[in-house]
């Protein structure tokens, strides 16, 4: 207990300097860009209300309070100590396989909050700011993004790391600074996106009325950042788009979603009874399923025109709540299905389009051999073929394309097949399958859940054909056939069985270095499910514990005598064989846990 109240003073004190730093720093913004530049609105703080109402197939109701922020897409800047926007000198990005650093530490604690244009959008490309990002997801779309040469995003920034954001809303205008299409990025409590673009319409034709005044200011000392204000033609603007992501545990993959939207940068739109975005959900058979209402709990804030005692009692009030949006969903959805109203479903995989949970190390790792066993299976197939192959979208933007030698030759009778994982977790299954026929027989079969029966884990345009070019005859070998004492001893250990997969047989053919790192690969995601849950994090927990009781015993050897040593060594031994007799047991309890 003494521990613990140590910790818990050390972070009161750690957040209160914090704290401090943000209220006594000067929060005028400062461009992190050389160039002039022109954007629409200006940094803000929008307090939200988030009303919650269910009509089918029973009655339900909650709401909740959160804070998001308004930037305009394309500024850099900094506000002080409160607000930092894609400011590239802070590490906020903890890559796979590296731990906690004091940089990083240092990062989150030099601003309350931040937005870091790697977690919007497709994930990573860090070095990119929010108007590349955007421009790029725009031209993905078949889209030139020249037509809205201005943008404002409204999500929710990080607070010392942590962010919890449902929806983040694009909003697009064109170069009369009308707003025309919306991106929503919708993440669901599995770790997964979808991003939904949509032209929108008007709902009226009566113009707001906007102040000259307030058309067009600068927002830096140095006059570099020029602020233009929106121009809407419409009280109102709405959208459609159909459900393609798994957003709720109560809802099924499919139905309509309408959208009504107010202009961000109006006054108008922040009034407490204005409806700043209603979404509605409605089923396949067009009855109102539920419906969203957001509204601003009052004026959205320029941080630089606060005071530090408006400041002060602003972020006390509404920084916890973006915090615990996680825990408020989740004891909602406890409620909800406890209670009997409605039952969770099991979650589907994703559709194509949408992007699935981060991705491990492991699996990241084991993408490679993946890819380099279907270049091997085009370069042997004796037909023109043209294989497209789309990584997991968790982890990858690129889109790989391999042609078979014939289609030099003939060129006018290619056959096309795109293949696809929908799940990271793809990469590590893929090792186990004893042949390429029960591979494609599990993987491509649908799961049949009800939430999104057609649902896959692996996409192919065309099975018939990709079970063709993977089953070629001139694939078949099996290099552990002739002397079963050539099997790694790691196999037989790491299977349930000494039978190879074909992943192992494929590898086994390849160079010392490339068979020496899939074997510590798969090697290690053995130990992962056998002994850590299917966690990465926990067998970095067990090994960074059972580094130290080595380190002890090592210690312990060295600085006693030598019976006291060998009694001590005994011990520890004894300690060590129990400390991995427990972890044996604490996993296959958490197996059957997890089984019910």
């Amino acid at each position: 207990m003494k521990g613990l109240g140590i910790a818990l003073a050390t972070l009161f004190i750690v957040l209160f300097f914090f704290l401090v730093r943000v209220l006594l720093s000067a929060r005028r913004l400062v461009s992190l860009s050389d160039e002039p530049q022109s954007v629409i609105g200006k940094p803000l703080l929008f307090p939200m209300i988030f009303n919650h109402k269910r009509f089918v197939p029973v009655k339900d109701q909650f709401s909740n309070r959160f804070l998001a922020v308004g930037v305009p897409v394309g500024l850099r800047c900094r506000i002080g100590n409160l607000l930092a926007v894609d400011d590239m000198s802070l590490d906020l990005h903890c890559p796979l396989g590296q731990g906690w650093s004091w940089k990083r530490a240092l990062s989150h604690l030099s601003c309350w909050f931040s937005f870091d244009s790697g977690r919007y959008l497709h994930r990573g490309h860090h070095e990119l700011d929010l108007r590349e990002k955007l421009d790029g997801f725009l031209r993905d779309q078949n889209q030139d993004p020249a037509q809205w040469p201005y943008a404002y995003l409204l999500g929710i920034p990080q607070f010392l790391g942590w962010s919890r954001s449902v929806v983040s809303w694009w909003y697009l205008y064109t170069e009369e600074r009308e707003l025309d299409a919306m991106i929503l990025e919708i993440n669901n409590s599995y770790d997964e996106k979808r991003n939904i673009f949509m032209k929108v319409s008007r709902v009226s034709e009566q113009p707001l009325k906007v102040p000259e005044c307030s058309q067009t200011e600068y927002l830096d000392d140095y006059y570099k950042v020029r602020s233009v204000s929106s121009l809407p033609q419409s009280t109102f603007y709405k959208g459609t788009w159909t459900k393609t992501i798994f957003a709720s545990v109560f809802e099924k993959v499919d139905g309509l979603v309408t959208n009504r939207f107010m202009d961000p940068l109006q006054p108008a739109s922040w009034k407490p009874n204005a409806s700043f975005s209603n979404m509605t959900t409605i089923g396949v058979s067009g009855e109102v399923k539920m419906a969203t209402r957001m509204t601003c709990y009052g004026p959205a804030l320029d941080p630089t025109q606060m005071s530090s005692f408006q400041l002060l009692k602003f972020l006390l009030q509404w920084t916890v709540p973006g915090i615990l949006t996680t825990a408020h969903i989740i004891f909602q959805a406890l409620r909800i299905h406890y209670t009997g109203l409605m039952k969770m479903n099991v979650k589907t995989p994703v559709r194509t389009g949408s992007v699935a949970r981060h991705a491990t190390k492991t699996e990241i790792d084991l993408e490679p051999f993946f890819r380099a066993y279907l270049a091997n299976c085009v370069e042997k197939y004796p037909h023109p073929i043209e294989l497209t192959y789309l990584p997991c979208r968790s982890f990858a933007t690129e889109t790989i394309t391999l042609r078979s030698p014939p289609c030099e030759k003939d060129p006018s009778n290619i056959r096309h097949v795109t293949i696809e994982p929908t799940d990271p977790a793809f990469y590590t299954r893929i090792t186990n399958y004893a042949t390429i026929e029960t591979a494609l027989n599990t993987e491509l079969l649908p799961t049949g859940l009800y939430a999104d029966p057609s649902s896959q884990r692996l996409l192919v345009s065309d099975q018939a054909l990709l079970a063709s070019i993977l089953n070629s005859p001139s694939l078949k070998t099996n290099p552990f056939a002739t002397n079963p004492k050539d099997l790694p001893n790691i196999l037989s250990w790491y299977r349930t069985s000494t039978t190879t997969s074909f992943m192992d047989d494929f590898v086994s053919t390849s160079d010392p270095i490339s068979r020496g790192v899939y074997f510590q690969i798969v090697s290690k995601e053995r130990l992962i499910n056998r002994f850590a849950l299917g966690s990465e994090k926990l067998l970095g927990m067990y090994t960074f514990l059972g580094s130290c009781l080595l380190r002890w015993v090592v210690l312990e050897s060295l600085t006693l005598d030598t019976d006291l040593a060998e009694t001590s060594i005994q011990m520890a031994l004894a300690g060590s064989a129990s400390y991995f007799l427990v972890v044996r047991v604490l996993s296959v309890a958490g197996r059957l846990f997890f089984r019910f």
